[in-house]
């Protein structure tokens, strides 16, 4: 739990005794709009600070660090004569002595402060927090600190997965006294480890067996010690060389650690939980001219490259040119759907949602006899160079040849933080009918578009699921799952003109009950050079049955409409500084 700012730094101050204060308590707001109950026992003008008794203690605040209308409070409340509170006698070990005025602490003397701090006042807990940082310039950041050397202040944000080194002229005066007090807090609670001396050899580590694990162990939450011994619950993601990516409850993507972040007992665990993971790799069969190489048992069968995320897992299959994403829950399962009853089943049942697919989707032009042009699909004739199976590599390149002789070159790459694509094709110049490269996204196909539902049955498994299109002209526009594509398209269009300038997008998402708690992202790296639009398919009667995505680039786009598509000579590229991402998103509201 986040302590707020103004208790925390005032936690951190020196007390005074001051007697014949009044007790009525009044609220007292910072500037970051956070209070507390205090009592007001004076104002001092000189050094512009306000003197209250917050839980039996004395504390002086900088004006300056108050709202406006605790600014007003103290002001006001300084200008009235508040008579003493009745004191029960009492023995008093030496006479009373009046108030020295109070000073504020300035910079130079800040490590004097410090020192004075009583050993109990912050624990090691303030350690394990974040804090609101404020930079010289006003803007804030929620962040937790790491250390403090020289003028470099360390601090730790996205709840550690990122630590970044800042100067401290960069921060405000506040938050430099804040990162003095917390490095004096880490100093008494994180004691640097001795070095050896010149004449004392440096001890090995410590040699820690790998703990005995079984396959359930992968999906199990584990305590992960830190090397300065923080603990953390969660559960093993994956792991390479370098660092470990962990699972953690209410975190819509992993946590990658460092392996030296992380005691020798926790490395040994996540060594072991990666091996076994590894040895639970299933059989693989090798690559043909039209097969990639591929697992042949298991989960992952007929796919040749997977990977395993908080919120999705993602498999690119053998045919080298679709990647299936399924949406996890929260316990790491893939989410399911409800089949409502029917006259042969009376009761409901329940089956896995089907995957969104990615797909590389080039067509080319041919003639019919009447002269008019058609896109047609490409088939892949042959796959080179089949990469290994993985399931832990993060890109992809996949090579071979379509039927008209166009070398191409598709790239997939999968990620905690989503999935991307692009590539090109060399087309010979010989081609008669030329091609374009494009990119087709299906959503997860909620209900079978073949079976006859009902509108009942149809409005229950919708819910409030819609796909959501931002055009590059105009405003956002809500296609819900369980309104006809017709009748959409009617809003959109009168006397078969469009009204409304729909295509192309710059952004799509779908979300909503049909996907759990998960947001499906899809936007081109660069809309000026990629073209991304939105389509119903073919006899798909509500979006819940199917919508999809096309992308390619603005000369593809353009050569689709051409007489001449030869002309446009980027319709077979979409580089990599240009390609389409898809982020799948669980828990944002």
């Amino acid at each position: 739990m986040k302590k707020p700012y103004l208790i925390a730094l005032i936690l951190t101050l020196p007390t005074v005794s001051i007697f014949g204060q009044n007790e009525t308590l009044y609220p007292w707001t910072d500037v970051q709009g956070r209070t507390l109950q205090a009592s007001f026992i004076s104002l001092d003008q000189a050094s512009q600070t306000v003197i209250i008794k917050w839980n039996g203690k004395i504390f002086p605040l900088p004006i300056n660090t108050l709202s406006a209308s605790s600014q007003v409070l103290a002001r006001q409340l300084g200008q009235v004569a508040i008579p003493p509170a009745p004191v029960a006698p009492a023995p008093v070990a030496p006479a009373p002595v009046a108030p020295a005025p109070v000073e504020t602490v300035s910079s130079n003397s800040f490590d004097e402060f410090v020192a004075a701090i009583p050993t109990d006042t912050l624990g090691p807990e303030a350690l394990d927090i974040d804090h609101d940082w404020t930079s010289a310039d006003g803007r804030s950041l929620s962040a937790r600190f790491v250390s403090l050397v020289g003028d470099q202040l360390t601090l730790s944000i996205n709840g550690g997965t990122r630590e970044m080194a800042i100067p401290m002229n960069k921060f405000s005066a506040d938050s430099q006294a804040l990162a003095k007090v917390l490095q004096a807090v880490a100093k008494k609670h994180r004691p640097a480890p001795t070095q050896p001396t010149a004449s004392q050899p440096k001890s090995k580590p410590a040699q820690v067996s790998p703990p005995k694990l079984e396959e359930e162990d992968l999906d199990k939450t584990h305590t992960w010690t830190s090397s300065d011994g923080r603990s953390l619950q969660a559960s093993f993601v994956s792991a390479d060389a370098n660092e470990v990516a962990l699972k953690m409850k209410g975190r819509s993507t992993p946590m990658n650690l460092a392996w030296s972040k992380l005691d020798a007992q926790s490395v040994a665990l996540g060594k072991a939980l990666q091996a076994l993971k590894k040895s639970l790799i299933p059989t693989v069969f090798g690559g043909t001219e039209k097969m990639l190489e591929r697992y042949g048992s298991g989960k992952w069968k007929n796919y040749n490259t997977y990977f395993e995320s908080v919120a999705f897992e993602a498999g690119l299959s053998a045919n080298g040119t679709t990647v299936h994403v399924w949406l996890l829950d929260d316990e790491g399962k893939r989410i399911t759907r409800k089949i409502p009853p029917t006259e042969d089943s009376k009761t409901p049942t329940e089956v896995t949602l089907p995957p969104m697919s990615i797909s590389f989707f080039p067509v080319n032009t041919y003639d019919e006899e009447n002269g008019r042009k058609h896109w047609n699909p490409l088939r892949v004739t042959k796959l080179s160079d089949s990469p290994p199976v993985s399931n832990d590599r993060k890109s992809t390149t996949i090579k071979g040849e379509w039927e008209n002789g166009a070398k191409f070159e598709y790239n997939f790459e999968m990620t905690h933080t989503g999935l991307s694509f692009w590539g090109d094709a060399d087309e010979p110049s010989s081609t008669k009918y030329p091609g374009i490269i494009d990119i087709r996204i299906r959503a997860p196909q909620v209900l079978d578009a073949a079976k006859a539902e009902t509108v009942k049955q149809i409005n229950d498994a919708a819910g409030d699921g819609a796909l959501y299109v931002d055009p590059l002209e105009g405003k956002r526009l809500k296609f819900p799952f369980n309104e006809k594509w017709t009748d959409i398209k009617s809003r959109l269009t009168k006397g078969g003109k469009k009204t409304v300038s729909y295509n192309p997008i710059k952004y799509a998402e779908f979300n909503g009950t049909p996907l759990g708690e998960h947001k499906i992202k899809i936007a081109p790296s660069n809309t000026r050079s990629g073209h991304l639009t939105w389509d119903d398919g073919y006899s798909q009667v509500y979006p819940i049955q199917g919508a999809y995505l096309n992308f390619t680039s603005v000369d593809g786009a353009e050569a689709r409409k051409s007489t001449t598509p030869k002309e446009f000579k980027k319709r077979l590229e979409i580089k990599k500084s240009e390609r389409v991402k898809v982020t799948v998103i669980r828990g944002a509201g």
